[in-house]
Order: structure tokens, then sequence, then C-alpha cells
């Protein structure tokens, strides 16, 4: 049986997974994760006439929280490892952000199965970290993730894009 944050994590995976196919991209999952990269997300050729890379990638950390509420400036507090936060930061060759997917408190509310439906309950914010200051913390750093940065397939495409012209995330 899996544990609660091993299935919270299968869930991450297949938010990021059902969305990145609804825009055509793959995600790849890497097999040792040391660099905290849970994911990658592949377009492949060139994705827009803008574009300037063929297929372009973007390594994400996926997180999951129950307790993952808005503040009053809408933005969502999350604790990282220092680990998490200093991998996140550093200056990579592949974008890297952050993806937290939000989930109802109740575990028996996280996915609704029905004949004609299959519901993953809320949804998944994005942050990039990327030239965040060194942390002076012992073991966490909080980060805020903007609610306004919702993980659609729409702002997939357009995060793809980006990495495509290789402009900051």
């Amino acid at each position: 049986m899996l544990t609660r944050n091993q299935i919270e994590a299968e869930l991450s995976l297949a938010y990021i997974q059902a969305v990145a196919a609804a825009e055509t991209f793959a995600v790849d999952v890497p097999h040792i994760d040391s660099d905290s990269v849970d994911a990658i997300i592949s377009g492949k050729g060139k994705i827009d006439s803008t574009s300037l890379r063929h297929s372009p990638r973007i390594e994400v950390q996926l997180k999951a929280s129950i307790h993952a509420h808005p503040n009053s400036n809408g933005d969502i507090p999350f604790d990282l490892t220092i680990k998490n936060y200093d991998d996140l930061r550093a200056d990579t060759v592949l974008p890297r952000l952050l993806i937290l997917l939000a989930l109802p408190q109740q575990q028996a509310d996280w996915l609704i199965h029905q004949p004609d439906k299959l519901i993953l309950q809320q949804c998944c914010y994005y942050l990039n970290l990327k030239g965040q200051p060194a942390s002076s913390n012992g073991g966490h750093q909080r980060v805020y993730v903007p609610t306004a940065n919702i993980l659609t397939p729409t702002a997939l495409k357009t995060l793809m894009i980006k990495a495509s012209k290789l402009e900051d995330l």
C-alpha cells in the first residue's frame, strides 16, 4: 500500500501528465531524483512559430499539500527543504519550476470517480524560483506560490513557448 505522501506524489504526477497531454507534451520521470527534479515536460520539434529552439523541456519539482490556502495577498505559503529551495533557485541549463498540488483536507475528496467523469479535486500552481537569494534558514525556506499561476493546459503551453524562446519562466 502507498503512504499518504506517495499518494500525493502520484496524484501530482497524474495532474501534470493530464495537463501536458492536453497540449501534446510528454512527461518523463527520471530514474533517480538527486537534483530536485521529479519530472520533465517535453515538447517535440518547433512548438510555435516564434520558437527559437526545437523540443523545449521544463524540469519540475512536484509537491502536494492539504494546507495550500492562499494568504491575503493571494499567495500560498509553502515550506520547501533547503535542498529543494537551493536546487530550484539555481541557474540550470533547463528551466525549473516548483509545482504545488492543492488538495482538499479529506483524502476521500481528492479523487471523484463516476461513470462519465474522473475528477482530481483542486489544482496545481507553479512557481519559478530561479535567482532567488540564498536562505539563512537551517532546514526549510518558506516560498509563496501565486494563485494566479494555475497550471492549465494553456498556461503550460505558454511556459513551453517561453522555454523554446530561451525566456525566463
